[in-house]
This record gives C-alpha cells, structure tokens and sequence, in this order.
C-alpha cells in the first residue's frame, strides 16, 4: 500500500510541476537549429519481467517507480542522446508456499546511447519527416532479491551491448486558432527509436541454488561469467516511442514508452532473459539559450 501511495504523491508533484513549467512561456517559437537538453523526469514501469534458469526455474513479475536524466543534442542532420534511469519496485514469483513469502525487491538501471544522421532517402520530399541511421550503446543492470531463498536470496546480470540505430521522426504544426487551448501555434514531434546491437557483454555473479524449489533436492554452484558474445548468443532490443511538445521559451515536454528485452544463451547453465515496459515522462531544458 505504501508504495502505491507513494507512486501518487510522485505523479502529483510532477503534475504540479508541469503547470509551472508551462506558465512562463515566451512568444519565441522553437527552431530546427542545433538545440541542448537537459532531461529529467520520472517513470512508471507497469511490467519488468526476468528469469535466471540458472538460480532458479522461477519467473520474477513485478512494476516499480523510478526517474531518469540524460542529455539531448539536436539539429536537422544529426541527433545524440544520452538517457539513463533507475526504478525500483516489488517482485513476486507466482509460486505458492513457502519460497515466495513476498518482500521480493528488484532494481532496474538502464542507459541508452545513440548517434544519428539524417539520410531521408524515402522522405525526402516532406519537410517534417525525418528518417535517421547511426550507432547505439544499451546497458541493462537488473538485480533481483528473494529473502525468501537462503542460498540465491539476491542475483543480478549486466548486459551491455553496442550495434544499429533508426529513426523515424515526424513534426507537427498546429497553427493557432483563437480558441482556449490554440491562442498560440502548437508544435509537436512523434519519434520513434529502435536499437538492436549487434555485439556486447554479459555479466553475471556466481551462484550457490537447487535445482528443484518444490522439494530443495540437487544442491548445485557454478561460477560467474563475463562474457563477450555475438548476437544470437546475446540479444538486447529497444524501442522507444517519444512525443514532444515544444514549449515558446524553447523548452520542451517529453513522453515517451520504451520497451526492452534481453536474452543471453549461456549454454549448460540454461538462459537468462528478461523485459521492461516503462512509461515516462520528463521536462527537457533548453540550455542552447536564445
């Protein structure tokens, strides 16, 4: 109960916030020439789901809280971006008995990088549609604790992964009208990011666990790995849907959904994988000033 009390008290703050955001527009419309953000904001992940078949059989459920900082550098031709976060929240394994007494934690740190340029060779005739290629760096840090378990109560994996970046962004003007909500133009960006590496690293600590948690038969241990792997050994995915409102001071609104998955094929120990699905939203500062 607490902890959804505190995922209300934490929207309406950012809510509050936002209106004093929003009141001291200036007359000055955004611009496409080069633009710094600074981006800060909070999340909401309704599913972050792993399991680790090498502690246990057991699929880890759970949703969280959390926020995110990163920087934005953007022009017509080229973006970088920098966005990393942390959420924290409760776990549960849907297994009945004694193993899950409930109290499961989780932390959740992951960073995307990316550097695009502009190619448009499908759009090139719509001004407002921009189609980018580059290179992306993900990092996934996921920990898991079950104090229910003696010998695996807590387990964690890094993957990190580098490869190939898209873009599709696409800008929207909404002349005003006179009415309440168009007294001034209205402009808007709909982005959409995918990231799919190609190579990376795993990460993950040693274990002492059973292989059966119904009966605690077959006592086993193995050692930690860091591990360089290709795809198909590794697979990291992101995709992030992102909508802009840009604001007359120059500065700017975002919400966004990223959905993430990662699977790692560690042989005789089984796999490990796991997905997020966060929900966010953040202000974005203009520092390139006027």
């Amino acid at each position: 109960m607490n902890f959804y009390r505190l995922l209300k008290s934490s929207f309406f703050l950012l809510l509050c916030g936002i209106s004093t955001f929003v009141v001291g527009q200036e007359d000055s419309p955004p611009t496409l020439k080069k633009q710094h953000y600074f981006i800060a904001g909070i999340n909401l992940s309704p599913t972050n789901k792993s399991q680790d078949l090498a502690f246990s059989p057991l699929t880890y459920k759970g949703r969280g809280i959390g926020g995110s900082v990163g920087y934005l550098l953007t022009s017509e031709k080229f973006e970088f971006l920098i966005d990393g976060g942390f959420d924290f929240g409760i776990l549960y394994t849907h297994l009945s008995g004694v193993t899950d007494a409930g109290g499961n934690i989780f932390y959740y740190v992951p960073v995307h990088t990316h550097a695009l340029w502009k190619v448009n060779p499908v759009f090139s005739s719509k001004e407002n549609v921009h189609f980018k290629v580059g290179a992306a760096i993900d990092f996934t840090g996921n920990y898991r604790g079950n104090f229910s378990y003696t010998n695996s109560s807590l387990n964690f994996e890094y993957v990190s992964g580098f490869g190939l970046a898209t873009q599709f962004a696409w800008d929207v003007s909404l002349p005003s009208s006179g009415k309440f909500l168009r007294k001034k133009d209205r402009d808007f960006t709909f982005i959409w990011n995918f990231s799919l590496p190609l190579m990376g690293t795993y990460i993950r600590p040693s274990y002492n666990t059973i292989s059966n948690f119904t009966t605690g038969a077959n006592f086993i241990s193995g050692e930690g790995k860091n591990n360089f792997a290709f795809i198909g050994d590794l697979v990291q995915v992101s995709s992030r849907l992102e909508f802009y409102y840009h604001l007359h001071n120059k500065n700017a609104l975002r919400f966004n959904y990223v959905w993430r998955y990662y699977g790692v094929n560690e042989g005789s120990s089984g796999t490990s994988k796991g997905a997020s699905h966060r929900l966010g939203i953040a202000f974005m500062f203009n520092l390139t000033g006027k």
